[in-house]
């Protein structure tokens, strides 16, 4: 398959899950959470959604949720009829927010410590 055209998939696919993940999935840990990518493989056999959630305390659980529910997803992919086969689904949070956070507050500290050191050094 050309890139392009797994892109496109890739990009019906998040609008998809998102739309059924948002209104049509009655599992209450599954209303906190945003799609934030979908990723398919070369031969569209699998798709790793990532996804975000407001309360990152409980990702184990939207985890599950999303296992038990992956069942529903797949037929409502299948009922679509945008892909010959529905791809294996694989679930994973997305860091990257965390992650950007924990780098913001390094930098802030590594700026608070060297204006500490710039004025300690003016006395």
């Amino acid at each position: 398959m050309t890139r392009i055209r797994i892109q496109r998939l890739e990009s019906e696919l998040f609008k998809l899950i998102s739309n059924v993940v948002n209104f049509k999935m009655r599992d209450k840990k599954l209303r906190m959470i945003n799609i934030s990518a979908v990723k398919l493989s070369n031969d569209m056999s699998h798709a790793k959604i990532f996804f975000t959630s407001l309360d990152d305390t409980h990702t184990d659980k939207i985890l599950q949720a999303f296992r038990n529910s992956k069942g529903f997803l797949k037929k409502e992919i299948a009922a679509a009829k945008f892909m010959r086969s529905v791809p294996e689904l694989h679930f994973f949070y997305d860091e990257t927010e965390e992650n950007a956070r924990h780098l913001d507050d390094l930098f802030a500290r590594i700026k608070a410590e060297s204006n500490n050191e710039d004025n300690n050094a003016d006395n």
